[in-house]
Formats: C-alpha cells, sequence, structure tokens
C-alpha cells in the first residue's frame, strides 16, 4: 500500500492567505473524492522558516489506476497553492517495506 506524502511550507506571516485557499481548496477538491484513505488528513508544525503542513494517503496496492488518480488529483490540489508568495511543497511517494523488498524480488519477513 504505497503513501502520497504530502509536505507544504510557508512563512508565518502567509498564515490567513494559506487558510484561505485551504478551504477553498477542500471544497473544489473534496478529500473523499481522492482514490485512496487519509492517513493523516493534516498535521501542522513551525520551524525557524515558518509553518510546515503535511498529509498522508495510502492507495491499496494493485490499484494502479487509483495511484494515478490520487496523485493527479494532489498535484492538481497544490497548484491552486501556487500564487502564495513563499508557499512551497513536495508530492512523494513512499513504499511499505513489504512492497519495497517485493522491489528487490525477496519476500517480506512476517
Amino acid at each position: 500500500m504505497p503513501y502520497i506524502i504530502l509536505t507544504m511550507w510557508y512563512p508565518t506571516h502567509k498564515r490567513e492567505e494559506a487558510i484561505k485557499k485551504y478551504i477553498e481548496v477542500l471544497k473544489k477538491y473534496p478529500q473523499s473524492k481522492i482514490p485512496g484513505k487519509m492517513i493523516v488528513p493534516v498535521a501542522v508544525t513551525t520551524n525557524k522558516n515558518g509553518i510546515v503542513a503535511m498529509r498522508i494517503r495510502e492507495v491499496k496496492t494493485g490499484e494502479a489506476q487509483a495511484f494515478v488518480d490520487a496523485l493527479r488529483m494532489t498535484s492538481e490540489q497544490m497548484t491552486e497553492f501556487q500564487e502564495i508568495e513563499g508557499l512551497e511543497y513536495k508530492i512523494r511517494t513512499w513504499d511499505t517495506i513489504s512492497e519495497a523488498i517485493a522491489n528487490i524480488g525477496r519476500k517480506a519477513p512476517e
């Protein structure tokens, strides 16, 4: 079950703009319409550079089209944020340990 992990960061003085955009994006792209299971809806912290938010979605192994659709929709969501000065993001996919081991032709221990 691969994970789609979205990380976004922005300056603290842009928080109101980011929150407003987040609410707009949720209305336009309801989370229930995106394939997969939301593991972490949104987690937020701060660091010396500002605010950091992350979201983790799990898509079942073997559901290739669902994975492609979830990744595409996540990317589409994030394009909505590109006008916020100083806001950056990255979208990464992570395998579970079982998938990673299977990718090298081995069977994962039970």
